[in-house]
C-alpha cells in the first residue's frame, strides 16, 4: 500500500467494498461494504515501512467453495520459497489493470540479496522479496496483494516500477503477527 492508499483508507472509511468469489472484476462474486480499516501506526511512505492495514467489514463473509479463508503464515520465510502472487495490476507498464484475476508463479530472494539489488539498506526482515525474471511480478494495481506458499506470507508492498528484473518487495505476514493477532477484532 502506498502513501495515497492510506490516504484513502483514513479519508474514505467506510465508502470502501470488497469483493469475493471471482476472477472477473465486473461480473459474479459477492460484495461487502467495509465498516472500518486500521493501518499499522507506525507506517510511514519512506521506504513502505509498516505497510499493512487490517479492514473490519460490516458483515462477515459467507464461505463456500469458491471463497475460503488462507491461514497466515507465522514463521519466518526465507529465500528460493516458491509462491504464487494474485493481482487485478497492470499487464505492463504504463498500461491498464486487467479485468481478470492474473496469476505468477515466483520465488522469494534473501532480504541480503533484495538489499544489494535495490543499493538500499532500508529494506528489512519486516519486508519480504520475490524475483524471477524480468517481465514476471507485481506491478501498479496490485497493491495489498497476496502473495502465498501454502499460507499468505506477504503483501504486495512496491517494485521498480514492475517487473524489469529488480525484486519486489512485499510485507511480511509473520513479521506482524503479534499486531495482526491485537487488531483483528
Amino acid at each position: 500500500m502506498n502513501f495515497s492508499n492510506v490516504t484513502l483508507f483514513r479519508e474514505y472509511e467506510g465508502h470502501f467494498t470488497v469483493k469475493v468469489g471471482t476472477v472477473l472484476v465486473n461480473e459474479g462474486g459477492d460484495v461487502y461494504e467495509v465498516a472500518k480499516t486500521r493501518v499499522h501506526p507506525n507506517y510511514t511512505s519512506d521506504y513502505s515501512k509498516n505497510d499493512i492495514a487490517i479492514v473490519k467489514l460490516k458483515s462477515p463473509i459467507v464461505f463456500n467453495d469458491k471463497v475460503q479463508p488462507i491461514a497466515l503464515e507465522t514463521e519466518h520465510v526465507d529465500g528460493d520459497v516458491e509462491c504464487v502472487l494474485t493481482g487485478w495490476g497492470y499487464l505492463q507498464y504504463p498500461g491498464t489493470g486487467s479485468d481478470e484475476l492474473q496469476e505468477v508463479n515466483l520465488k522469494t530472494v534473501t532480504t541480503i540479496e533484495c538489499s544489494r539489488m535495490h543499493n538500499s539498506p532500508y529494506i528489512d526482515e519486516t519486508q519480504i522479496c520475490t524475483l524471477t525474471k524480468a517481465g514476471e511480478g507485481a506491478c501498479r494495481g496490485d497493491s495489498g496483494g497476496p502473495l502465498v506458499a501454502d499460507k499468505q506470507i506477504g503483501i504486495v508492498s512496491f517494485g521498480i516500477p514492475c517487473a524489469i528484473g529488480f525484486p519486489d518487495v512485499f510485507t511480511r505476514v509473520s513479521a506482524y503477527k503479534d499486531w495482526i493477532e491485537q487488531n483483528r477484532h
